[in-house]
């Protein structure tokens, strides 16, 4: 391996591993039929959570959450990281047999609500970044 693939920055993998695979969406087609889309719900919510970035509304309970996720894929079977969106106004998810491709996605993911919030929110969560904005995140 090169040095400069040895150094390459956390934000570039999916050039060099190919991009994430749309999975599920609120409003656009994915590659999955009908009768796949419960399943991968369901497989998605069940998988183990390694990284989690949550917004909760004034009842504490989540209004947002974005994770990463190892979870297996009901149809080959094979273990999968995948980065799940849901808020309560949109969902997507998307994963990739490569965790470091799934971790700039999932911090891409967070960082892109901070910056272009889906949710209405208080002026006060803007005030000290992503530490005031999500109310659990382990991005910086």
């Amino acid at each position: 391996m090169s040095a400069a693939l040895a150094t390459r920055p956390m934000e570039e993998p999916a050039p060099l591993y190919g991009p994430m695979r749309p999975l599920l969406h609120h409003t656009d087609t994915t590659h999955l039929t009908v009768e796949h889309l419960a399943v991968y719900k369901c497989s998605l919510a069940n998988g183990e959570t390694l990284r989690e970035s949550t917004i909760n509304g004034d009842d504490g309970k989540p209004i947002l959450r974005v994770r990463l996720a190892l979870y297996r894929d009901p149809v080959s079977r094979w273990p999968r990281y995948a980065v799940d969106y849901w808020s309560i106004r949109a969902y997507w998810a998307a994963d990739h047999t490569r965790r470091d491709v799934a971790e700039s996605a999932y911090e891409d993911a967070v960082r892109r609500e901070f910056a272009d919030p889906t949710l209405a929110l208080p002026l006060a969560r803007f005030a000290r970044g992503l530490a005031s904005f999500y109310d659990i995140t382990d991005v910086a």
